[in-house]
């Protein structure tokens, strides 16, 4: 496309503590902000922190009440007022009646597929809204094949008609962090301790407590082992990691940390022998992606989309945790293992790129402007 555009984004994802969507959207901005072609125009509710200052980056803070009045009549009111081209919409849901083009990003369907982790009221607003902004959206983005074939199964062959999937890159969004030996300092990691982490906001589906019961396991061959879990705690019903460990006798080896700064996941990445992630249901496994692309060892799930992207890369595991436990176990104490799945990640992490991913999705948006 040679004309410039005028690209509206919903940035409400930017303010307040950033995670996975958060995270997309900012390693987007970044090579948004190199692309002289268009000008793109980030809304939020409240004041926007950019990741990064360009000319061509705006933000607008338009006040309105609650989230959904907000996205359903402030946002395209001021769509029209500032004369926008084309919108995306990065978090599942967009303005349903905005005279614009939208282009709306659906990272998973958990909300359909795993309904018992949702209140009753919380998960049919999202599925309804879901359902909506799948009709009146041109285009879907999806971050991986196994996302496009949920989006076929829960919305039907008409939305999978019109998704596009988009491969997320790794490790755009965070510091590069300190060296191993001040990260593990600076963590209060005892020498000569395995650290074993997983990353993200705890969910059930995510196995948080499998993996505490793995480690509980281990014990008694490694009582210096020590897990870090990094991120909030957001599991319905609500699952108390601290009381599950201490109930298995291992409190004192595992720390919840809940979510932290940019800078300290960093460290924690820096730190970690292992990383873990056993979510039997996850539209891309961006954590897992950021490990293997610090040279860490990681440990999946056989499901989904992290078997889809990473099992090259991985060692591949049932998620239960007489199998968590023996494949920690291995990727611990075999030196050769844990250098091969250490070159493995690395090499996986290659294939996936974040400039890739911000020109096809300004493709996209350029086709559904059109």
């Amino acid at each position: 496309m040679s004309r410039s555009l005028r690209i509206g984004i919903d940035g409400r994802e930017l303010s307040g503590k950033p995670t996975g969507v958060g995270r997309y959207l900012r390693s987007l901005l970044r090579r948004f902000a190199l692309d002289k072609r268009h000008q793109f125009v980030i809304y939020g509710s409240a004041p926007i922190a950019l990741p990064v200052e360009s000319p061509c980056l705006e933000t607008r803070t338009l006040p309105g009440g609650h989230a959904l009045a907000w996205e359903q009549r402030t946002l395209p009111k001021a769509l029209v007022d500032d004369r926008i081209d084309v919108l995306l919409s990065p978090a599942y849901s967009c303005p349903l009646f905005a005279s614009v083009p939208r282009v709306t990003a659906i990272h998973d369907l958990s909300f359909f597929a795993r309904r018992e982790e949702f209140g009753f009221a919380h998960g049919l607003r999202r599925r309804v809204m879901a359902r909506l902004s799948a009709r009146a959206s041109r285009t879907i983005l999806a971050c991986s094949e196994f996302t496009k074939t949920e989006v076929e199964r829960h919305l039907g062959a008409a939305a999978a008609a019109k998704t596009e999937v988009v491969l997320l890159g790794p490790d755009d969004d965070l510091p590069p962090g300190s060296s191993r030996e001040e990260s593990r300092k600076a963590l209060g990691i005892e020498e000569g301790a395995a650290y074993v982490i997983t990353v993200g906001t705890v969910l059930r589906r995510r196995n948080v407590g499998t993996l505490i019961r793995a480690v509980a396991r281990l014990r008694e061959a490694m009582p210096e082992i020590r897990l870090g879990i990094i991120g909030e705690n957001r599991s319905h019903p609500f699952e108390d990691l601290e009381a599950l460990a201490q109930s298995l006798g291992c409190a004192e080896a595992v720390r919840v940390s809940g979510f932290v700064s940019d800078e300290e996941v960093a460290a924690h990445y820096a730190a970690a022998d292992v990383a873990v992630f056993l979510s039997e249901y996850e539209g891309f496994g961006l954590p897992a992606l950021e490990a293997m692309s610090r040279s860490v060892p990681v440990v999946i799930a056989n499901r989904g989309s992290l078997d889809e992207m990473f099992a090259k890369g991985a060692l591949v595991v049932e998620p239960d945790e007489t199998a968590v436990a023996a494949a920690l176990n291995r990727a611990l104490n075999e030196p050769k293992l844990s250098a091969d799945l250490r070159w493995k990640g690395l090499e996986r992490a290659k294939s996936f790129s974040w400039v890739r991913a911000s020109n096809e999705t300004l493709a996209v948006l350029e086709r559904a402007a059109s």
